[in-house]
C-alpha cells in the first residue's frame, strides 16, 4: 500500500476509533440478544409441535379403543375363520376406517396375514410385516411405521402413526392395527401452529411440505421413529430487519466521520508522500537497469530532504562503480576470448612454420630435385589444411560472436528431421537410425534447428572413428518437443558435462569448442534447452527441448 493511502487510513482510523470500538460491541450484543430471543421463540414453537404430536397420539388411541370395542369388529372376528371369507370381512377395514377418521387400518390374523386392509384393499391373504411388528409393542404405545399405499405411480411407502389392538373371539385372536398417515394435512397443521415451513420426508424423499421458511431459516428436526423426519425451517426475517435498522444508525454516524477524515488525510498525506513516491520510482528505475537516476530535492523538506540528497549521492556513486565494473567485466571477457582464440590459432601455425622451414632447408642444399618436389607437395598440402583450419576457427568465432536473430515460423519438427536424415547414408562403418513421432509441431527457425541437428550428427560421427550407430529421435514430452541424437562412442567425461556448452570447451583434439556453444545458444533463443546425458548402453545422448505447439 502506498504511503499516501497509509497516512490517509491512519487519519480515518483515528477519527472513527471510538465508533469502531462501540459498533462491534453493540452489534455483537444486539445479535446475541436477538439470537436468544429467536431461539426462545423457536423452542416455544417446538413445544407446540410436541403438544400436537401428543394430541394426535391420544386421538389415535381413543379411536382404536372405540374400534376394538365395537360390535362390527366382533362380527369380523367371529366370521374371519370361514372359508371363503364373507364379503363383510374382506371389506371391513374400509368400512370401519373412514367413520373413525383413520386413514390406515389393517385386520391381521395371529400369523400376520392380512384379512382386510382399508388403506391397501388389494393386500388380502398377504403378510404385512411392518404393521404386524406393531402388535409386539406395548398396548398403549403409538408407533411410527412405513405403510404401503397405492398411488398413480404404483405402490409407495408413506409414514404413519399407528397402534395395535387385539380382538379375541373364543380361542381365536386377530389384530386391528390402525392410525393416521403423516402427509400434507399434518404438514399444514404444523405450519399453521409454528409459522415455519414444515417438510415431512422419508429418507431423502420429500412426502409433504407446507409454509414458508423465509430468509436464512433456522432448521430444527423431529424424528418420527425410523419412519420419517419432520423438518421445521424458522425464518430469521425479524432478526435481520431489527439488526439492519440499528446497524444503519451506527453506520450513518461512522460514514460522516469517515468523510471528514478522508478529506483531511488526503491533504496531509500528499505533502508527506510526494518525496517518498519520487524516491520509490527512482529506486525502481535503478533496479530495472537505469543508473544515475536523480530526485529533485525541492520536493521535500527537513529530514526527507536530507534523505533525498543522500539518495542522489548514492546513485551517483553507484553509477560510477557500475560503469567501472561493466568495463572491467567486458575487458575480462574479451581477454579470455582472445586468449582462447590465440591458443586455437597458434596450434595451426606450428605445422605451417615447420613445413616452410623444411622447404627452405631443402632448397638451400642444391638443385631442386624430385625429392624437393615431393617435400613441396607434402608441405603445401599440410599448409593448406592448417590454413583451412584457421579459416574454420575464424568463421566459427565470427558466427558465435554475431548469431542471427531467429526467424520463427510454425513448422513440423518431424518433417524437418526427416529431410535432414534423408541426406545421410551409411559410410565408414557409421549407420543411421531414425525414431520419429509423427506431426510434432513447433514454432522455430528451420535453418537454425537444422544447423543444431547437423552439428550434433557431425559430433556423433567424429566420436566413433571405428564406426557405430547414430540414432536420431523426435518425441513429445508434455508441453515440449524433444529431438535427441545418440551415438555409440566413448561418451562425455563426467568432469566436462557441466562445462561442455561453454565456448572453447571440447573433447576433440582438432575441435574448436564453438559448435556446441552455438547449438546451446540457438536452443536458448528458442526458449528451450540443450542437455547431454549418457547413452542407453554407451556413448553420449544430446537432447534438444523446445516448446511444442498444440
Amino acid at each position: 500500500m502506498r504511503l499516501r493511502w497509509t497516512l490517509t487510513l491512519a487519519f480515518v482510523a483515528l477519527a472513527v476509533l471510538q465508533v469502531a470500538l462501540v459498533v462491534p460491541l453493540a452489534v455483537r450484543s444486539l445479535s446475541a440478544l436477538l439470537g436468544r430471543q429467536l431461539d426462545k421463540r423457536i423452542d416455544q414453537q417446538l413445544v407446540a409441535v410436541d403438544t400436537e404430536a401428543a394430541r394426535l397420539e391420544d386421538d389415535i388411541r381413543h379411536r382404536m379403543d372405540e374400534l376394538a370395542a365395537s360390535q362390527a369388529l366382533e362380527d369380523v372376528a367371529r366370521d374371519a375363520a370361514r372359508v371363503p371369507a364373507p364379503p363383510h370381512v374382506t371389506t371391513a377395514a374400509s368400512n370401519l376406517m373412514t367413520p373413525r377418521g383413520l386413514d390406515v387400518l389393517a385386520l391381521l390374523d395371529d400369523e400376520g396375514r392380512t384379512l382386510s386392509s382399508g388403506h391397501l384393499p388389494a393386500r388380502l391373504g398377504e403378510p404385512d410385516d411392518p404393521l404386524f411388528a406393531v402388535t409386539r409393542q406395548p398396548a398403549r404405545k403409538v408407533t411410527p411405521a412405513l405403510v404401503e399405499v397405492s398411488t398413480a405411480d404404483g405402490l409407495a411407502q408413506q409414514p404413519a402413526i399407528v397402534v395395535a389392538r387385539p380382538v379375541d373371539y373364543g380361542d381365536r385372536r386377530l389384530w386391528a392395527v390402525g392410525g393416521v398417515r403423516l402427509g400434507q394435512v399434518h404438514a399444514e397443521t404444523l405450519a399453521r401452529l409454528t409459522g415455519a415451513r414444515v417438510e415431512i420426508s422419508v429418507g431423502k424423499q420429500l412426502i409433504a411440505a407446507a409454509g414458508d421458511g423465509g430468509v436464512g431459516p433456522v432448521v430444527r428436526t423431529r424424528a418420527v421413529g425410523e419412519a420419517a423426519t419432520i423438518t421445521l425451517l424458522f425464518s430469521r426475517a425479524d432478526f435481520y430487519t431489527t439488526r439492519t435498522q440499528l446497524l444503519g444508525a451506527f453506520m450513518a454516524l461512522a460514514l460522516f466521520g469517515l468523510f471528514l477524515s478522508v478529506a483531511l488525510g488526503l491533504v496531509v498525506s500528499i505533502r508527506v508522500s510526494r518525496p517518498v513516491d519520487a524516491l520509490t520510482a527512482a529506486a525502481k528505475e535503478i533496479a530495472a537497469g537505469t543508473p544515475g537516476v536523480m530526485v529533485d530535492p525541492r520536493l521535500a523538506s527537513g529530514e526527507l530532504r536530507a534523505l533525498v540528497e543522500t539518495f542522489n549521492r548514492m546513485t551517483t556513486d553507484l553509477k560510477g562503480a557500475t560503469d567501472k565494473l561493466v568495463a572491467s567485466e567486458r575487458i575480462a571477457a574479451w581477454q579470455e576470448v582472445a586468449r582462447r582464440l590465440a591458443h586455437e590459432i597458434k596450434n595451426p601455425l606450428t605445422p605451417i612454420r615447420m613445413s616452410l622451414e623444411t622447404l627452405l632447408a631443402a632448397s638451400q642444399r642444391g638443385p631442386l630435385d624430385e625429392r624437393f618436389k615431393g617435400l613441396f607437395t607434402e608441405s603445401a598440402k599440410a599448409v593448406l589444411e592448417e590454413v583451412d583450419r584457421l579459416k574454420r576457427i575464424v568463421d566459427e568465432f565470427s558466427q558465435f560472436a554475431r548469431m542471427p536473430k531467429p526467424q520463427v515460423a510454425d513448422l513440423d519438427l518431424t518433417a524437418t528431421v526427416q529431410a535432414v536424415m534423408s541426406l545421410y547414408a551409411p559410410h565408414g562403418g557409421v549407420t543411421y537410425e531414425s525414431v520419429l513421432t509423427p506431426r510434432v509441431k513447433v514454432s522455430a527457425d528451420r535453418d537454425l534447428l537444422t544447423q543444431v541437428l547437423v552439428n550434433l550428427i557431425k559430433n556423433a560421427e567424429e566420436a566413433m572413428p571405428q564406426g557405430g550407430r547414430v540414432t536420431v529421435r523426435v518425441q513429445v514430452d508434455g508441453a515440449l518437443a524433444v529431438m535427441e541424437v545418440e551415438d555409440e562412442g566413448p561418451g562425455v567425461p563426467a568432469e566436462l558435462k557441466a562445462r561442455l556448452f561453454e565456448p572453447y570447451v571440447t573433447t576433440k583434439a582438432q575441435g574448436t569448442g564453438l559448435g556446441l556453444a552455438i547449438a546451446h545458444r540457438i536452443a536458448q533463443e528458442h526458449g528451450g534447452r540443450l542437455e547431454v546425458f549418457d547413452g542407453a548402453t554407451k556413448g553420449a545422448r544430446f537432447r534438444l527441448s523446445v516448446p511444442r505447439l498444440g
